[in-house]
């Protein structure tokens, strides 16, 4: 039987974004996401059909101009910087070129029915106390946050697509998660579509909603009043770096990165360069910090200090100025999106954005550039749409 190597390649790819748990490790990790990729870019070439984004070619050129003089000027070893470089860079064009190989509705297609099944997947295994923490729904994947902002998009484009079983079914498994990230995905769902003039009365009319679903969660679920409480006392540290010995992991890893960035802010206001938080965080500043002394004995007062433990403290962290200027920048023309209503899944993709900014702060995860391309296309095809009928006008 003949393979069709393009369905393949879709479909393979789109699989690729729920991997994150199938590795082993032997001296690294050995992720399945690193065979997709690696053979794909094999038939992708087979089938001549190799070619680079020239914005994303200047993107990362700036990156690498923008972290070479900084890493002189402070004096951190390069490999930081080329290691996120080479990885956004091969992640980044694979996902490019699948993307625009095909239509976008094709590949959504693929990718809310792979979420609706992962989702089914991930009831079976909470059902069976398979994961752990056992009161924790996460599906196949290593943690219930990650889960959460793989699958928001197609919960949104389920939701506004009026398939309200679907719609329930995926629901259903980001209040299961149990992640703080989770419920506040659920309420972007319903609250940033009324963000606009026009429905002002419904936004209004939703927030006593929301709000009673807020407090009823931090009154009902004691790991999430945690989170809370411990956030809410954890504020001043950012300015301090002196952590109450009470202060539980989570809050720790989030203040103390956004600690770490403020500190490095303050020195280099225009950024250390891409990839260095972790050097800054451990070379540093860790020494002006007080983790709590549970934590040093247990070796985790650096956890997350990789990724800042959010993207938007990562990119001001390592941008300084650029990085803020340019967050608000992208959020402000991209939520745009909203003003069109038949770009549903670009929506959902919007809400991704936020969250990945609220949390986990990797550059090249397999979901971002599948989502980032998804979107770039989506809003180009809708552009030409519009270009076409005005042109027919004429």
């Amino acid at each position: 039987m003949k393979i069709n190597i393009k369905k393949y390649i879709l479909y393979s790819s789109v699989f690729a974004i729920f991997t994150e748990a199938f590795f082993f490790n032997y001296i690294i990790d050995w992720k399945l996401l690193y065979l997709i990729v690696l053979s794909n870019f094999l038939l992708l070439l087979k089938i001549n059909h190799i070619k680079f984004n020239r914005n994303f070619v200047f993107i990362l050129l700036g990156f690498f101009i923008h972290g070479l003089v900084c890493y002189t000027a402070i004096g951190i070893p390069y490999n930081f910087m080329l290691s996120q470089i080479i990885g956004i860079a091969i992640v980044g064009s694979y996902f490019y070129n699948v993307v625009s190989l095909f239509k976008t509705s094709e590949i959504i297609k693929v990718y809310i029915k792979m979420s609706l099944y992962v989702a089914v997947i991930g009831y079976i295994l909470y059902v069976i106390n398979y994961n752990e923490p056992r009161y924790r729904l996460m599906s196949i994947f290593k943690e219930p946050a990650h889960y959460v902002v793989v699958v928001i998009p197609a919960c949104y484009y389920y939701l506004k697509s009026k398939k309200y079983l679907e719609f329930s079914i995926i629901f259903g498994t980001l209040i299961l998660s149990n992640s703080s990230l989770g419920y506040i995905g659920c309420g972007l769902m319903f609250i940033l579509p009324n963000l606009t003039l026009r429905r002002m009365g419904y936004l209004v009319a939703l927030l006593p909603i929301v709000g009673a679903v807020f407090y009823y969660i931090y009154s009902e679920h004691t790991f999430f009043k945690m989170r809370v409480d411990d956030t809410y006392n954890s504020l001043k540290v950012i300015q301090t770096g002196k952590f109450d010995e009470k202060t539980n992991l989570s809050s720790y890893v989030m203040i103390g990165n956004l600690y770490i960035a403020r500190k490095n802010i303050s020195d280099h206001p225009l950024g250390s360069g891409i990839g260095s938080h972790h050097y800054m965080h451990t070379e540093k500043y860790l020494k002006e910090m007080r983790p709590p002394e549970y934590l040093r004995i247990q070796r985790r007062h650096t956890d997350n200090s990789f990724d800042a433990n959010s993207l938007a403290t990562r990119l001001f962290s390592e941008f300084g100025l650029f990085g803020i200027i340019g967050v608000f920048l992208f959020l402000y023309y991209s939520s745009t999106v909203f003003k069109r209503p038949d770009l549903f899944f670009a929506q959902g993709v919007f809400i991704y954005f936020l969250l990945k900014l609220f949390r986990d702060g990797h550059y090249f995860p397999p979901e971002l550039f599948l989502f980032i391309w998804l979107f770039y296309f989506s809003v180009k095809e809708q552009k030409q749409i519009f270009t076409n009928s005005k042109t027919r006008e004429a």
